[in-house]
């Protein structure tokens, strides 16, 4: 099991909330359980064929783990002003991350700031926020 921590990020959370409406939550951190069966309805995104109305398809949790997972590797792997691209196997859902600086705040945390690009279907989403490695090597996502 894998867990990243999201703490109530207000830019990101909103749009990852877009995507993923259970992802992030004002409450405080939420670990995400990788465990196979874990299933949580997402929203829908699509095109019916020959047409340019929307016609639904899920994304799940699993999609949700994979964007968490995506962002937690660009964190930890690449390097600032680099990027990192990422496409589900299924092909709804694909993002880049691009951490474009990295600073210690306040408290002597290493934090970056990171720019998130998803698309799903047509529809396409850009956050920018800010993310701090705790002490125990977890990115906090902050608002």
């Amino acid at each position: 099991m894998r867990t990243l921590r999201i703490v109530g990020a207000a830019v990101i959370a909103a749009g990852l909330t877009a995507f993923f409406p259970t992802a992030i939550s004002a409450q405080g951190p939420r670990p995400i359980d990788a465990s196979p069966g874990a299933s949580t309805p997402g929203p829908q995104f699509g095109i019916i064929p020959g047409t340019t109305a929307r016609a639904p398809f899920k994304l799940d949790e699993a999609d949700e783990i994979a964007t968490l997972e995506a962002i937690r590797y660009a964190l930890t792997e690449v390097g600032d002003g680099g990027s990192y691209v990422w496409y589900r196997e299924h092909g709804r859902l694909n993002g880049l991350v691009n951490p474009t600086s990295s600073f210690k705040d306040a408290k002597g945390r290493v934090c970056r700031h990171i720019v998130l690009i998803m698309s799903a279907g047509v529809q396409s989403n850009r956050i920018e926020g800010v993310a701090c490695r705790d002490g125990d090597g977890r990115w906090l996502l902050e608002g």
